[in-house]
């Protein structure tokens, strides 16, 4: 956990230099706390279980080299995605150059903590702890 601190920080430098980030508190905890259960679920324990649980994984027994960068780069490539298909409300951030920048860093993170800790639950709480962040402090949109 010790890379995941000044990975978020870097993250945030770039989210606020490039604008898809802004200092924007919301100001009702019960919309937060709903808001932070479903985000635990969706995205971080469904990504975390795809992405650095299945796939890393299966993954991990035919390229071990090249596992992680795999599942890291579908793992980026998720956003866009989902952006150009589903259309979320923050579809405009999920196809910013910036945000997929710092998705990549983000999963090299997560991918590098899920590998020494052998356990998904440190990627989920990460994942979950950012995507709070996001959401409650830095003005990322809700549904």
């Amino acid at each position: 956990m010790k890379v995941a601190v000044p990975a978020l920080a870097i993250i945030a430098a770039m989210g606020l230099l490039s604008g898809w980030l802004i200092w924007s508190p919301i100001t009702d905890a019960s919309n937060l706390a709903k808001t932070a259960l479903v985000l635990f679920f969706v995205p971080a324990f469904v990504e975390e279980f795809i992405f650095r649980g299945l796939l890393l994984s299966w993954l991990a027994q035919f390229w071990s080299r090249w596992a992680a960068w795999i599942s890291t780069l579908l793992f980026v490539a998720w956003h866009p995605f989902q952006a150009l298909t589903f259309g979320p409300p923050w579809a405009d951030i999920f196809l910013n150059p910036s945000f997929i920048f710092a998705t990549l860093i983000l999963g090299i993170i997560l991918s590098h903590i899920r590998i020494k800790s052998q356990s998904l639950w440190p990627c989920i709480i990460l994942h979950w702890t950012a995507v709070v962040i996001w959401k409650s402090l830095l003005g990322g949109p809700f549904y």
